[in-house]
């Protein structure tokens, strides 16, 4: 289970109020792909609705390289629509991108949840069988580190997430799972 993994959480809200509800709109996404995934160019056909599971795709292109953007609703929470993106086709890697709510008071910070959440997204997308996650808040200072744990099946692992860069809202960790299991299960 030794796999790093980079990961990006933002710490921003991506919500507008419209008639017929919340949405991210075609622009807020757009931007949000092209910060995350780097590209030259992003297209989303129409707003994303704010209700978990509802998705879009969008075009995007990379170096002269044209593919489509899976974009989803995870959850929403008060004005704050959280959504993962993921590149398909084109490409064989993927990229998950975990939109978070403003921190609270005190030092921003990552809830948790959407670090757990963006570590199991991450290591499956990998391959790696991963049943459950559970992670602190992480600081949103560079250099920060917590330690999360995994289950993968009887075993559980200690995975350290280290924060690598904060850039206003944009934050991104490194993810280490450790080599060995800290419980196995008893032959």
């Amino acid at each position: 289970m030794s796999r790093s993994g980079r990961l990006v959480a933002v710490l921003a809200a991506v919500a507008a109020l419209a008639a017929c509800g919340k949405v991210a709109t075609d622009d807020s996404v757009e931007e949000q792909i092209k910060s995350q995934l780097g590209t030259d160019s992003s297209d989303c056909p129409t707003d994303l609705k704010g209700e978990r599971g509802q998705s879009i795709v969008c075009k995007a292109t990379k170096g002269g390289a044209a593919f489509d953007v899976k974009v989803t609703v995870t959850a929403v929470s008060g004005d704050t629509i959280n959504f993962s993106i993921e590149r398909v086709g084109g490409a064989t890697t993927t990229t998950t991108t975990t939109t978070a709510p403003a921190a609270t008071a005190g030092a921003p910070t990552v809830a948790g949840k959407f670090v757990a959440q963006s570590v199991l997204t991450q290591l499956a997308a990998d391959g790696k069988q991963v049943d459950e996650v559970s992670c602190p808040d992480l600081p949103a200072t560079v250099g920060a580190s917590e330690r999360c744990t995994l289950k993968s099946g009887a075993d559980s692992y200690g995975v350290t997430v280290t924060v690598t860069g904060v850039q206003g809202t944009d934050v991104r960790f490194d993810i280490q799972v450790d080599r060995t299991p800290t419980t196995a299960p008893s032959r």
